[in-house]
């Protein structure tokens, strides 16, 4: 996605080059939450929702795909690590903007943190 396209996870009202007055589910559905869906899939074992617009945020994604990935070799079963993120020039804003943005929205549709951990 390079052009500010609708994304499964465009909040509802968002504008967008594809939806440009704003995502209107009956129109473009509601927005996905995929690690939702697969924390409750049998076999899924990790399920994580994490952001890399600080860097703290990036140490605990970072501790997040380690951990993703030593369960797929103990035999655990399935992992998913969702990354929430910014498009700043989709969104037409600045990168502290964006990031802000991000915390003030997307974060109450999509928050951050572990949905699954067995």
């Amino acid at each position: 996605m390079t052009g500010g396209q609708m994304a499964p996870t465009t909040l509802e009202g968002m504008k967008t080059a594809t939806c440009p007055y704003g995502r209107d589910p009956k129109l473009y559905g509601y927005p996905l939450k995929i690690s939702n869906l697969v924390a409750q899939v049998d076999g899924s074992c990790y399920v994580t929702r994490q952001s890399v617009h600080t860097v703290a945020a990036i140490r605990k994604a970072k501790k997040a795909i380690r951990k993703a990935f030593e369960n797929s070799m103990a035999g655990k079963g399935t992992s998913l690590v969702e990354f929430v993120s910014t498009c700043c020039s989709g969104w037409k804003l600045s990168p502290e903007e964006a990031n802000k943005w991000l915390e003030e929205n997307m974060f109450k549709e999509y928050p951050l943190g572990d949905l699954k951990d067995r």
